[in-house]
């Protein structure tokens, strides 16, 4: 059967039109994709209309562990005079077989509260991006993303934002796609494994246009609560108040959305603890009793910083050694098992060499607790920096994977931040969802235990930018003023409430996540995959999925992007490793 056909046949068992002609409605047309996906707002002809992992033209088909957090979009089309009041709800999927049920979430006041239910939904919103992010920073001319300029998807709205941004029933206009995202978090007790089955029904005006048969199968395994690899994203918490206008406890729930996607919004702890922080590292902020029901329930934040984007007075002289041991004494009270280090500079040049040279060695030559504290800069091996410094980072195509196992065998470790084609993904707004989970791959494969991002929240241009003050970031791509201007560095999120453009307030008072955070959470999800797999004597089958995901990264990636950029081809090595970690436990 020709793809044509394959696809009108697709089209005609999804539309149901409820009695009704199919002149009485608007709706061209309704079908689903994978998370792995960008659908633009005006590509109507996608490929992945016919036939994608996650849909075969009449139903859509999940699969997951518990304790992990699966999603999808289902995409309504508008026929040419436009569609209002449009309705997409999936209520439940139950056990077959059982009683056991996965309900819809009701969107409350605060978008972070989990508990009373397992699925939720967002409606796309569209930034129109109309120059490329240029080369340079994020990726070299020959693995330069293709395609995503335009009318591009990335925040994802809540439905019980205002009308009109966002909140549901919605309208689309004439001839274009609304994209309705769907996140389903499997409990790690109480789901028996099996196939839960339910429909997503689409309504226009109060009257069902088409439903949709959603199939999940639940594996007989969970994943684990802890991060075997730790994604850092640096976290301005007084721009929440700037953005929101106060209100109490707003920046936990940023803090809960991170943990929810298995990052850690971080900042510095040094050297007097904020108190909400001591609540991130014990764990208390992440309980029930706080609202936050998913991954890592009761598990608190494992990244300790005493100092982030530069060490001060604080750290330097005799000063030093007593800030550095009241902070390792502390530490150690607090949380031995913690990921810590100095944060000495910010990519520094030769020029600052020799004092950070001094430092580092003079922190090192401390008699006391401050002495086990790890000097951190984000630079590679250089001359003039050797004995100074314990952990490098560099950009993801800085990495020389040579260079970092001799390193490793001194001692020292070396991670990697933001992202370069075709090293690794890129975080940039304009490029393929799967980027943002190549790098937890990548990584796995060459044994990197952090990626560290820039920014989660860059509302306010820095004094990098070329633009100055508080960003539009509902409406202007651009987020940081390099050449050309670069779109969606530095900003993973969006705020729910803006005073500082009151016309793109959504009435959210909380963080609304975006396609490329669920693409990191599924990165790290696919990462606690790998380390099950070889943890249960599946390593080689690990190394097989993590080869064909990633043949080349970090050094040994030239030219093109060597890994597939569609979500599909990931999703069938997740189902292999899947399907091998639930065989291996099941004996």
């Amino acid at each position: 059967m020709s793809t044509p056909h394959r696809t009108l046949l697709a089209l005609g068992m999804a539309l149901l039109w409820s009695g009704a002609s199919a002149r009485a409605t608007q709706v061209a047309a309704v079908w689903a994709v994978n998370d792995g996906e960008k659908i633009k707002r005006d590509d109507l002809d996608n490929p992945n209309k016919a036939v994608n992992s996650a849909w075969d033209g009449r139903k859509i088909s999940l699969f997951a562990a518990r304790n992990e957090v699966v999603a999808f979009q289902v995409v309504v089309q508008a026929g040419p005079q436009g569609v209002k009041d449009v309705d997409v709800t999936l209520e439940a999927l139950v056990r077959r077989g059982g009683n056991e049920k996965l309900v819809l979430r009701p969107e409350g006041e605060d978008p972070t509260d989990w508990r009373g239910g397992h699925i939720e939904r967002f409606t796309q919103h569209y930034l129109n991006i109309t120059r490329a992010t240029p080369p340079g920073w994020f990726y070299n001319p020959a693995a330069k993303p293709v395609g995503l300029t335009g009318w591009v998807p990335d925040a994802l709205v809540p439905f019980n934002a205002k009308k009109g941004l966002g909140g549901g029933p919605f309208e689309i206009g004439a001839n274009l796609n609304q994209g309705v995202w769907f996140d389903v978090y499997i409990p790690k007790e109480g789901m028996p494994p099996g196939v839960y089955a339910g429909t997503v029904k689409v309504s226009e005006g109060g009257n069902a246009v088409a439903e949709l048969p959603v199939e999940l199968r639940v594996l007989d395994f969970a994943l684990p609560d802890e991060n075997h690899f730790h994604a850092m994203i640096y976290f301005e918490e007084d721009q929440i108040g700037t953005r929101h206008g106060g209100g109490a406890g707003l920046n936990a729930r940023y803090h809960r959305l991170a943990h929810r996607h298995r990052v850690e919004f971080t900042t510095a702890y040094a050297p007097v603890p904020d108190p909400q922080h001591l609540e991130l590292l014990a764990g208390a902020a992440f309980t029930p009793e706080k609202g936050y029901v998913g991954p890592g329930q009761g598990v608190g934040y494992a990244i300790v910083p005493a100092s982030f984007y530069g060490a001060g007075a604080a750290w330097k002289g005799t000063q030093g050694w007593k800030t550095a041991d009241t902070f390792m004494t502390w530490l150690k009270n607090t949380k031995q098992d913690a990921v810590t280090f100095l944060y000495i500079t910010d990519e520094p040049g030769p020029k600052e060499f020799p004092w950070i040279k001094e430092m580092g060695d003079h922190l090192h030559g401390n008699a006391g607790p401050g002495k086990a504290l790890p000097m951190f800069v984000t630079k590679g091996p250089a001359p003039g920096l050797e004995g100074a410094i314990d952990i490098w980072c560099t950009v993801t195509n800085q990495l020389d994977l040579a260079k970092a196992k001799a390193e490793r065998e001194k001692g020292r470790r070396w991670w990697v931040y933001n992202g370069h084609r075709p090293a690794a993904g890129t975080q940039i707004t304009d490029a393929p969802a799967v980027d943002c989970r190549v790098t937890p791959w990548a990584c796995w494969k060459h044994d990197v235990e952090l990626w560290f991002y820039w920014h989660a929240n860059h509302w306010r241009h820095n004094q990098q930018s070329r633009q100055r003050g508080e960003q539009n970031v509902w409406a202007d791509p651009v987020t940081f003023g390099g050449e050309g201007g670069i779109n969606g560095d530095g900003v993973l999120i969006y705020p729910g409430q803006d005073l500082k453009h009151p016309d793109q307030d959504r009435g959210i008072a909380g963080p609304v996540a975006s396609i490329r955070l669920k693409n990191i959470r599924r990165g790290m999800q696919d990462y606690e995959y790998l380390w099950l797999a070889a943890k249960n004597g599946l390593e080689a089958e690990a190394r097989a999925a993590a080869a064909a995901c990633v043949p080349r990264a970090f050094s040994e990636a030239k030219g093109g992007v060597a890994w597939s950029i569609k979500g599909s081809d990931w999703d069938a090595e997740r189902w292999k490793l899947a399907e091998a970690v639930e065989k291996k436990l099941k004996k």
